[in-house]
């Protein structure tokens, strides 16, 4: 083991005496009933039982660089600001008033918004616990900042290192869903019209006014592949599931009107449960997220029809996409949405890394305990604060071929027209397209789709819930062919709902059922409801004109 110093400015230890000083602090304190005792007592048995011939001195003189001593070496000053660190600002009673003043500017930098976080708990607990200076607490820190000289630091103090999982019950502020705990225990993987039943009934309490946001979560989200929103039951009484999620669509839209309801969607999106998730644009996602949306997923081929309303007005929502995005997405034979396109296509707020991901979210949740009016604005804020950079989209790479091929889907032509004109492009995506195309199961979802889409544009928000769930009920039973699916006899959706024998819903809470998603244009919304009170506009001249930031 060599003796050589290493070369790292400032480090007075060598590398064998730092390899046995990280085998101390590694070691496991648990197993020897040592968690809570003295650094003193701590050393003395790591020297008597585990290695005898480490330097005691050394190695207290090495804790002393790391910022770790014993706590009667501590002065006055650091125990004060020890004890304001590990104060409970979420839980602190009146705290969240000051969090609007915290997020009023439009500086959201991680350090901007750091700094006046710090300063806002730090007159709190001045005001509040004992008395504390912010300027003296931040040239304190600056001082006593352990100076990073160990070249294993980053080993056994990893940066960025984040809890396992957040703790959402302390903020009395936010009403937190639990996917998790809304699942049969003994069926995790799918949402039964149970777990749907319950969902609506969280849903259903957030209302009550001490609430300022509602957040969904699924606590279950680990392992290599979690999963966060599971894919609808298809055992029992299909029809009855699939009108128990379109009840949740609108409660949650509803709720969403009232106040901001964010998904913290950290793992896999079945694609029968989009509409759920989308019955939001708050949505934070990780790596973990992704949406298995091709049509030649399983899911697909049973519940290939959610979501078409939002799908259908991609370009409501704040990314501007090119006409024919969401054909070339619900055609694409085995396409996968990860963050990246995510973002692209406007539908989150946020991305942060699965590794900092907990300690992301109660940040976030933190900045949702503001109170009304600013609490969207606080949580939008915080979440641009705690995103980084998602990574590049794969929608973007295929612009072209989705201007010149999928856009005409758009204005009629047929899924066959365009494996025809594929035929002619020597490319591996069109030969794998013209495959697929030419398959009968995958045929079947990806014309539904396109008719889906191409009839639901020109309905207000209820008529196309409605087609979309007797559509969706009619593939269930076996029809696949789209004019029969689609056809210009469209159900109430209010009849459609009331034969589920659940809760009845609720569409008068905010008036009419809402005829628009999140963020829609209005302009648009009254356009829908009677084109010819516009037939007098130029709509040509605002072809550009964007839904608003709501």
């Amino acid at each position: 083991m060599s003796n050589e110093i290493t070369q790292v400015k400032g480090c007075e230890f060598t590398t064998d005496e730092l390899q046995r000083f990280h085998h101390y602090y590694k070691y496991d304190w648990a197993a020897a009933g040592l968690v809570s005792a003295p650094v003193s007592k701590r050393i003395q048995h790591f020297v008597e039982t585990v290695d005898p011939g480490i330097d005691s001195n050394r190695l207290q003189e090495w804790l002393h660089t790391m910022g770790i001593v014993e706590e009667s070496e501590k002065s006055e000053q650091a125990r004060l600001y020890e004890r304001f660190e590990h104060f409970d600002f979420a839980a602190a009673v009146g705290f969240n008033q000051m969090l609007a003043d915290v997020y009023a500017t439009d500086d959201v930098s991680k350090h901007g918004v750091g700094e006046r976080m710090d300063q806002a708990k730090a007159q709190y607990y001045s005001d509040n616990i004992e008395p504390l200076v912010y300027s003296e607490y931040k040239e304190y820190k600056e001082v006593n900042a352990p100076k990073p000289v160990c070249p294993y630091q980053d080993l056994w103090d990893p940066k960025g290192a984040d809890k396992e999982s957040a703790d959402t019950n302390k903020f009395a502020n936010v009403r937190t869903i639990d996917i998790a705990k809304l699942l049969d225990p003994d069926n995790v993987d799918v949402l039964t019209i149970g777990a749907i039943n319950l969902f609506i009934d969280a849903a259903k309490t957030a209302y009550d006014q001490k609430y300022f946001a509602v957040a969904v979560v699924n606590s279950r989200c680990n392992g290599p592949e979690p999963m966060f929103l599971p894919a609808l039951s298809s055992t029992g009484d299909c029809p009855a599931t699939l009108k128990a999620a379109m009840r949740l669509q609108i409660e949650l839209r509803n709720l969403n009107k009232t106040k901001p309801l964010v998904f913290f969607a950290n793992g896999v999106v079945d694609t029968s449960t989009l509409g759920i998730l989308m019955s939001t644009v708050d949505i934070v996602t990780s790596e973990m997220f992704c949406v298995s949306i091709g049509s030649v997923s399983q899911s697909s081929q049973k519940f290939p029809l959610s979501a078409l309303y939002d799908w259908a007005h991609l370009s409501n929502h704040q990314a501007k996409v090119s006409k024919g995005t969401a054909e070339y997405i619900m055609c694409s034979p085995d396409l996968v949405l990860r963050s990246a396109e995510w973002s692209t296509l406007g539908l989150g707020i946020g991305f942060v890394s699965h590794r900092k991901f907990a300690s992301g979210m109660e940040q976030i949740l933190l900045a949702a305990s503001c109170p009304p009016p600013h609490t969207r604005d606080a949580l939008r804020k915080a979440c641009a604060v705690e995103s980084v950079y998602s990574g590049p989209s794969k929608i973007n790479v295929w612009e072209q071929e989705i201007s010149k091929y999928f856009a005409p889907l758009a204005d009629g032509k047929t899924v066959l027209e365009l494996a025809d004109e594929l035929r002619a492009v020597k490319a591996p995506w069109a030969e794998k397209y013209v495959v697929f195309a030419n398959a009968k199961e995958s045929n079947n979802v990806a014309k539904a789709r396109v008719a889906g889409m191409q009839r639901v544009r020109g309905l207000e928000y209820s008529q196309a819930l409605a087609l979309e769930l007797s559509a969706a009920i009619a593939w269930a039973a076996g029809t696949t062919e789209e004019t029969k699916l689609f056809s210009r006899n469209i159900p109430s959706l209010s009849d459609l709902l009331s034969e589920n024998t659940h809760a009845t819903p609720e569409p008068q809470r905010n008036g009419a059922l809402q005829s628009e998603v999140a963020g829609e244009c209005p302009f648009a919304k009254m356009y829908r409801k009677n084109p010819e009170r516009f037939k007098h506009v130029n709509l040509g001249s605002i072809a550009d004109h964007h839904s608003l930031d709501l």
